[in-house]
C-alpha cells in the first residue's frame, strides 16, 4: 500500500540573535500535520516528523529529508513543509549556468548564521529532494518563506520572512558537507523531478500577519483553505489558483508559484491523490465532551466570536433543515450545539454547512501622512451613521491604519477617495462623504461575493470550469483543450491584424464531473466592480455532462469601454462557478457597476436554499433573511482571467 512521509519544519526562534523571530511558522505546520492526519484516505496513516525551533538545525533538517522522506519508495509519497525565513546568496561560479540572477536562494534553518553554520541552500535541498524522487517516490514541496532581501513597505502588523542575503564566506565549500559533499552536476539532472509550491517570487517578502484570528503565514494559510476546498482530487495547479485567489484580496505583493510550470507533473493530485475529497469526513458525532464535528480550523473553518451565531451545520439532504450551531472551532474538531432537535448519541450524522459568516471589510480612513483628519473624520461619522437605524455600517468595519486593512480611505483637505491593497484608486476624488460611503459599501459587498466559499463542502472540485479558445467558426467540442492558468490566472490576449487589435474569442466550459445531477451559476465579477451572471444564468449540469456558457456562442473578450487597446493594456476579471444541490436564484448576486445608479434587484419570492439566503444577505444586509430552506451542499470555484494587449504583437 502507498505509504506517506512527510517532514514540516516550522521555525519562529532562531538562535543567531541578529535574526528576528516569527509568531506564526509554528502554527502553520501544526495545520498542516492536523490537516494530513484528518484527510489520508482510509486506511493510510501518515508518517509524519515534525521540526519546530531549536529541533529544526541544519544537520536535522538534512537528516529528515535524507533519512525520513528518503524511506519513501516508488509509489509512496513524501512531503516537504518549510515555513520560516528565507534569504538569498552569492552564486558561485560553478552554478551560474543554472540560474536567472547572481543571487540563489536559501532556507534559514533554526541555527543558520551561528558560526560554521550557513543557510541550506537551494541547490542542496535539490539534490536531497531528486534523490528521493530517483527512488519513484512522488515528491512535492511547500516552502513559505521570503524570496527577497527585506521587508521594505509593509504594515507595522505585517512580518516579512526574509533575512539579508549570506555572503560569500558563509556559503559551504561544496554541496552538503554533511553527507560527504556532492558534485556540482548533482543539480543539473533532468530525469527526475518534484513539484513545488512556493510563497513568493525569488524577489518578494512572503508575510506573516493575523489571519482568522492567529499569526499565519498568508501562503500557508491561503493553501490550507485551498486543500480543505477541493481536497485531494485537486492538482497542484488547481490548488495554487485557489490559493492565490484568497492571498490577492490581501497584497498584491505577494505572488504564490508552482514549479515546474509546465504541463507534467503539477497537473497531477495533490500528494499522488492520497488525501480524501472536502467533506468526505465531515459528520457530527457525540462524544464524552458533547457534539463535535470533525472538522476545524485546519480545514479552512473560519473562527466564532464567542456568544455568536455565525457559523451552522445541517444534516445532509433534510428538508426543514434540522441544524447545530458552531461554537468553538478549534484546530482538527469543532464544538456544536443542535438547534431545536435531539440528534440520537449513538448515530454519526452527515452534515453540510447551512450559514457561514460574511465578514464585513476592514477600511482604514486616513491615519497616514498627508491625510487630512478633518475630512477623515467626516468619512468615520458617515460610516458611523450608514447602517440600519441609523447605525454603524454593516459592510464596512473601521479599523486603524496600522492593521494592514482591506481596503484604505485616503483623505485630502475637502476630498476623499478609495484605494484598494495595491494602492491603486477605486473611484475619484470625491467631497460628497455620502457617495464615498457608497462606494465603500459598494466593493465591500463586491468582496464578499468574491471571497464567498463553503470550506467543507462534500462537494469540492464537482464542476470544472474551462475556458477554451475560440479558433476558426466551428462550434466547441468537449474534446477541445482548455488554456491552462499561467502564474495562477487565465491570460488572454489580443492578436495583432494589421493595425488593428482584436480581442480574444473564447468558449466557457462547465463539466459535471459528479455522480449526480446540480445546478450551476457562473458570476462574472468585473474589474469594475461589477457582477453578472449574463455567461451562464442558472441550469441543472446532468452528471457526467458539458455544459458551454452563452449557449455554446463564442464570447469576445474585450477591454473595458474608455481602455484602448493599446500594449501593456489589461484587466483582470474573476469568473465564479456556484454549484448547489439544488435550485437557486442568481438575481440576489446582481451588482453594477460602480457608481452605476440603478435599485438593487431581488431574487424570487419562494426562496429555498443556502445561496438564496446569502445573496439577499450581500445585497441588502440590513434585510433579515428568509427562514427555511434545507441541508443541501454547496461549493465555489472562482478563476482569475486576465485579458491584455501584448506588448509585442502575437
Amino acid at each position: 500500500m502507498t505509504a506517506v512521509y512527510a517532514l514540516l519544519v516550522g521555525i519562529d526562534n532562531y538562535q543567531a540573535p541578529r535574526i528576528r523571530r516569527l509568531s506564526g511558522a509554528r502554527r502553520d505546520v501544526e495545520d498542516a500535520a492536523a490537516f494530513l492526519r484528518s484527510r489520508m484516505v482510509d486506511g493510510l496513516t501518515p508518517h509524519l516528523r515534525v521540526l519546530h525551533d531549536g529541533d529544526a538545525t541544519r544537520a536535522a533538517v538534512i537528516d529528515g529529508i535524507a533519512r525520513h522522506l528518503g524511506r519513501a519508495g516508488r509509489g509512496d509519497t513524501a512531503l516537504f513543509w518549510f515555513s520560516g525565513h528565507g534569504s538569498q546568496a552569492p552564486v558561485p561560479e560553478r552554478f551560474r549556468h543554472i540560474e536567472a540572477g547572481r543571487l540563489m536562494q536559501t532556507l534559514v534553518c533554526a541555527d543558520s548564521r551561528m558560526p560554521g553554520v550557513p543557510d541550506l541552500l537551494d541547490k542542496e535541498l535539490s539534490v536531497l529532494l531528486d534523490e528521493v524522487a530517483e527512488r519513484g517516490a512522488h515528491v512535492a514541496v511547500v516552502l513559505d518563506s521570503c524570496h527577497s532581501t527585506g521587508a521594505t513597505r509593509l504594515e507595522p502588523t505585517v512580518v516579512a520572512r526574509g533575512v539579508p542575503p549570506a555572503t560569500e564566506r558563509d556559503l559551504p565549500d561544496g554541496l552538503l558537507p554533511e553527507l560527504g559533499g556532492r558534485p556540482p552536476s548533482a543539480v543539473d539532472r533532468a530525469d527526475v523531478e518534484h513539484v513545488a509550491l512556493t510563497a513568493a517570487r525569488r524577489f518578494e517578502i512572503a508575510q506573516e500577519r493575523s489571519l482568522d484570528g492567529a499569526r499565519r503565514g498568508l501562503f500557508s494559510w491561503a493553501l490550507l483553505r485551498a486543500l480543505g476546498r477541493l481536497g485531494g482530487s485537486a492538482t497542484y495547479r488547481q490548488l495554487l489558483v485557489a490559493a492565490r485567489v484568497d492571498m490577492e484580496l490581501k497584497t498584491v505583493a505577494q505572488v504564490a508559484q508552482l514549479y515546474p510550470d509546465l504541463p507534467g507533473i503539477v497537473d497531477q493530485p495533490f500528494l499522488g491523490g492520497v488525501v480524501t475529497r472536502p467533506g468526505a469526513g465531515m459528520v457530527l458525532r457525540h462524544t464524552k465532551r458533547g457534539w463535535e464535528l470533525d472538522s476545524g480550523s485546519c480545514h479552512g473553518l473560519p473562527p466564532v466570536p464567542e456568544g455568536a451565531d455565525v457559523l451552522r451545520v445541517a444534516e445532509a439532504g433534510t428538508r426543514p433543515a434540522r441544524e447545530a450551531r458552531v461554537v468553538t472551532v478549534l484546530t482538527e474538531r469543532s464544538l456544536v450545539e443542535p438547534i431545536g432537535w435531539s440528534p440520537a448519541p449513538d448515530r454519526q450524522y452527515p452534515v453540510v454547512l447551512s450559514r457561514v459568516p460574511l465578514p464585513p471589510t476592514s477600511v482604514a480612513v486616513g491615519g497616514r501622512p498627508g491625510d487630512d483628519s478633518a475630512t477623515a473624520g467626516r468619512v468615520r461619522a458617515a460610516l458611523g451613521t450608514a447602517g440600519p437605524g441609523g447605525g454603524p455600517s454593516p459592510h464596512v468595519r473601521v479599523v486603524d491604519a496600522g492593521t494592514a486593512p482591506e481596503l484604505r480611505v485616503a483623505t485630502r483637505p475637502g476630498a476623499a477617495w478609495v484605494e484598494g491593497v495595491d494602492g491603486a484608486a477605486i473611484g475619484g476624488p470625491t467631497p460628497d462623504a455620502g457617495l464615498l460611503v457608497r462606494r465603500l459599501e459598494h466593493v465591500a459587498r463586491w468582496r464578499q461575493i468574491h471571497t464567498l466559499r463553503n470550506p467543507a463542502s462534500r462537494l469540492g472540485d464537482a464542476v470544472g470550469l474551462d475556458i477554451v479558445a475560440a479558433v476558426g467558426a466551428g462550434p466547441p467540442t468537449a474534446r477541445d483543450q482548455p488554456l491552462l492558468a499561467e502564474e495562477g490566472e487565465i491570460r488572454l490576449r489580443y492578436t495583432r491584424r494589421g493595425r488593428e487589435w482584436l480581442p480574444p474569442r473564447i468558449f466557457i466550459r462547465l463539466h459535471n464531473r459528479h455522480h449526480r445531477r446540480l445546478f450551476c451559476v457562473l458570476l462574472d465579477l468585473t474589474s469594475g466592480y461589477r457582477v453578472h451572471a449574463e455567461l451562464f444564468s442558472g441550469d441543472f449540469v446532468d452528471a457526467g455532462e458539458v455544459a458551454w456558457a452563452r449557449g455554446g456562442r463564442p464570447i469576445r473578450v474585450v477591454l473595458p469601454a474608455g481602455v484602448p487597446p493599446e500594449p501593456g493594456r489589461g484587466v483582470r476579471d474573476w469568473m465564479k462557478l456556484l454549484v448547489a444541490e439544488e435550485q437557486f436564484g442568481s438575481a440576489p448576486f446582481d451588482l453594477p457597476a460602480l457608481d452605476e445608479a440603478r435599485a438593487a434587484r431581488r431574487g424570487p419570492m419562494a426562496l429555498h436554499g443556502l445561496l438564496d439566503r446569502l445573496g439577499h444577505v450581500i445585497v441588502d444586509r440590513d434585510r433579515d433573511a428568509p427562514d427555511g430552506g434545507g441541508g443541501y451542499d454547496w461549493t465555489v470555484l472562482t478563476l482569475p482571467v486576465v485579458t491584455e494587449v501584448p506588448q509585442t504583437p502575437r
